[in-house]
């Protein structure tokens, strides 16, 4: 017996209906790929008329995705472009880094393991590894879950200035399951709370009879993943909750540290005090 959300199916390849406007400015991108054009160049290439190109090569500039120069009367690739490249480098790092340690929780705490990255005011998971029970809470790759789900939602919130988050949860919260926190002050009170500790907690706010520790990864001064064990609520009990947050939290401190060498001994977690969910404040002398 399994405990799942089912996901979106997506089309086939084959299936897939295709937007001929699309289509034409992929093809425009991939014609600068090879070099820089002028209009009547694309137009030329693409077998378009140049009033219908012009609008297509405006609307990626628009977008930052070509750019153009005006000595030479030129298209080329833009910036835009190389960041979304680097979002793609970047979440292959993130989930070559995050993969020992999914497996390791998995060993550690026998529940589902899993890696999120932000998706709109959503996440999508990225990587997981499954609890070897027979009950256990599944995980299918790409799965998106929608905004507020679960303690990873509290996770990519707490990661915004106070302003930002306030502004995203607005004045209505969805009611996932009775235990749903849907009361704005609350719920943000809530997500101060994981900006402070470093790891955030979903005690089966998203889904009856599960409950969830998650962390934030970070690179480069951001937040780029979640880290999360995920589990049926009758094993993850509060004193399994807590030891299970403890060693998310310090998985997503290491693959953080990985994703962003600092000398050995200037290393922080993820909550950028340094601070641990099981650390006791020491006295001064």
């Amino acid at each position: 017996m399994e405990h799942s959300a089912r996901p979106r199916p997506g089309p086939s390849p084959q299936r897939a209906r295709r937007v001929p406007a699309v289509e034409r400015a992929v093809r425009i991108l991939q014609a600068l790929a090879a070099a820089e054009l002028r209009l009547t160049e694309i137009a030329r290439t693409l077998d378009l008329p140049k009033s219908t190109t012009l609008a297509l090569a405006e609307t990626l500039a628009a977008h930052g995705l070509v750019a153009y120069d005006p000595g030479p009367r030129r298209y080329r690739l833009g910036a835009a472009l190389a960041a979304l490249g680097g979002a793609v480098q970047a979440q292959s790092n993130v989930r070559r880094a995050a993969r020992p340690h999914l497996e390791r929780l998995v060993r550690q705490t026998g529940e589902t393991a899993i890696l999120h990255v932000p998706d709109g005011t959503g996440s999508v998971i990225l990587d997981r590894e499954e609890s070897p029970h027979q009950l256990r809470v599944t995980a299918p790759l790409g799965m998106r879950l929608p905004p507020f789900a679960g303690a990873v939602a509290k996770v990519f919130l707490a990661a915004l200035p106070e302003r930002e988050a306030a502004r995203l949860v607005g004045r209505t919260l969805p009611a996932f399951t009775p235990r749903s926190i849907t009361r704005p002050d609350a719920y943000l009170r809530e997500v101060r709370r994981v900006r402070r500790q470093g790891f955030a907690r979903d005690d089966q706010e998203y889904l009856c009879g599960v409950r969830a520790v998650s962390a934030p990864i970070s690179a480069s001064g951001r937040v780029v993943a979640s880290l999360s064990v995920v589990g049926v609520a009758g094993r993850l009990d509060g004193t399994s909750l807590r030891a299970a947050a403890t060693l998310v939290h310090d998985a997503a401190a290491a693959v953080t540290a990985e994703l962003s060498p600092v000398a050995p001994g200037n290393r922080v977690h993820p909550s950028g005090d340094g601070a641990r969910p099981s650390s006791r404040r020491r006295r001064r002398g």
